[in-house]
């Protein structure tokens, strides 16, 4: 009994922060639930959110330091962006921007904002058909297009940017080594603070997710009739994360999948609750290097590469809302339809940004290229705040495979590079000892000159 009760407690012990997170999100819906039913105040809302606000920035203080020092000594978010634009992005400005963003111009800069176009609008009336009647409504005409700053991190364009640092310092060898070593202490450092403010979790979650539920206005009628929506989307996310993701775990590891999926759960959860794959990077970083003994040179490059562009979940949501809206305009769905919006989503989905309901600002690009009325996606804004998380876990779960996949990819070139860094260390070593002998060489000669000036 002595046994089974140590064990228990030793599990209990191991496990201690996701259960308190899980606690966490339970009070959070109930919290929720509650505040709802009293039709709440913005300033109501402002404060059941605010410690959720609080554990938010925290955590986003520490990823793009944590970024910077991992990737450069690896070797190999979230925040608010600024509306600018009254229309929609046209698809090429979207690539324009990211090929601008992946080469930033100044570093410093690029850990607060980002490059975005901007348009110059002209409003104007016409006249169109609605149900055989002639209405005079308000466009929006686009007259000249500026380059303009949002207030949001480049990740990728630090991340690209740390790479070549690391790929540099690896290379200049013991020049570099001071370089490496600062960024190798920075990101121990940093480690050990996001270890201490995790703990903060539980309490976050509740304050983040009953703001979310105490804000939604008629939730039982959004279900009602987006229902079969809502469902097709459940049903495509769960298809991938417990089917398509552990069966193509189990082909290349020939391990079980759902044991290594465990091991990470606590980060899942940190996802659900901010709806943000970005803030979960620490996390995933003290999982995967912990009780997964993963690589460091792999789990610091490829976690932030992976959480820059990883989109299979928003592809999910992207594809089907685009489908669905069609449906409901009463569009033409066939074939080619179909393969369009596969193509386009596949495409717009290397530049979504890392914000909260950025796919459904997708959503509304591919509806303006495919001339369907972006009003008609108004629908879906209803149930974002449950989607935008579902996707989210989606977005982690193929992201945190793909860095084991990544490193049993890359195993006989990190065993290589491990070889390297031991045969460094016998010649540094050899190298100090014939400095050494040298040394002595040279106070045994002074000695004899000493020996022989007195004799």
């Amino acid at each position: 009994m002595a046994v089974g009760k140590e064990k228990c407690l030793e599990i209990l012990k191991a496990n201690l922060l996701v259960l308190l997170t899980l606690v966490g999100a339970a009070v959070g819906f109930i919290l929720g639930v509650v505040v709802r039913n009293t039709n709440p105040t913005d300033s109501t809302l402002m404060w059941v959110g605010i410690l959720g606000e609080i554990y938010l920035n925290m955590l986003k203080m520490m990823i793009v330091p944590l970024i910077v020092a991992s990737v450069i000594t690896g070797e190999i978010a979230k925040t608010e962006v600024k509306a600018l634009n009254s229309v929609p992005l046209e698809t090429e400005d979207i690539f324009a921007d990211l090929l601008r963003n992946i080469f930033p111009d100044n570093l410093i800069s690029a850990t607060f904002r980002k490059t975005i176009t901007s348009y110059d609008t002209e409003k104007y009336k016409a006249n169109v058909t609605i149900n055989g009647t002639i209405v005079e409504v308000i466009k929006t005409m686009v007259t000249g297009k500026n380059l303009s700053i949002a207030n949001s991190t480049n990740i990728l364009g630090i991340l690209i940017a740390s790479a070549v640092f690391g790929i540099a310092t690896a290379s200049t060898k013991e020049i570099g080594q001071p370089f490496f070593k600062f960024f190798y202490a920075a990101t121990e450092i940093i480690l050990v603070i996001l270890g201490k403010l995790i703990w903060f979790t539980p309490i976050g979650v509740a304050s983040l997710i009953g703001k979310t539920i105490g804000g939604t206005k008629n939730l039982e009628d959004d279900f009602s009739r987006l229902g079969l929506y809502i469902a097709t989307q459940m049903i495509g996310y769960l298809l991938f994360m417990i089917v398509a993701v552990p069966i193509t775990y189990f082909i290349l590891m020939r391990m079980n999948p759902f044991r290594f999926l465990f091991t990470v759960i606590h980060a899942f959860v940190i996802v659900f609750a901010t709806s943000s794959t970005a803030i979960a990077i620490p996390e995933s970083i003290r999982q995967l290097e912990g009780p997964n003994k993963l690589d460091r040179r792999v789990t610091r490059f490829v976690i932030p590469l992976c959480a820059a562009i990883g989109r299979c979940g928003s592809c999910i949501y992207i594809s089907i809302s685009c489908l669905f809206v069609m449906q409901i305009t009463d569009q033409e769905v066939d074939a080619a339809s179909v393969i369009l919006v596969i193509i386009l989503t596949t495409f717009s989905s290397l530049a979504i940004p890392s914000v909260t309901g950025a796919s459904l600002i997708t959503v509304i690009i591919l509806l303006t290229a495919l001339n369907i009325p972006p009003e008609a996606a108004a629908l879906l804004y209803s149930f974002e705040w449950f989607l935008d998380r579902m996707r989210s876990i989606t977005n982690y779960s193929v992201q945190v495979t793909c860095v084991v996949f990544t490193q049993r990819m890359c195993l006989s070139s990190l065993k290589n590079g491990n070889k390297d860094d031991k045969t460094l260390d016998v010649l540094n070593e050899k190298e100090n000892g014939i400095q050494i002998a040298e040394m002595v060489d040279d106070e045994k000669c002074l000695s004899e000159e000493t020996f022989n000036q007195r004799l």
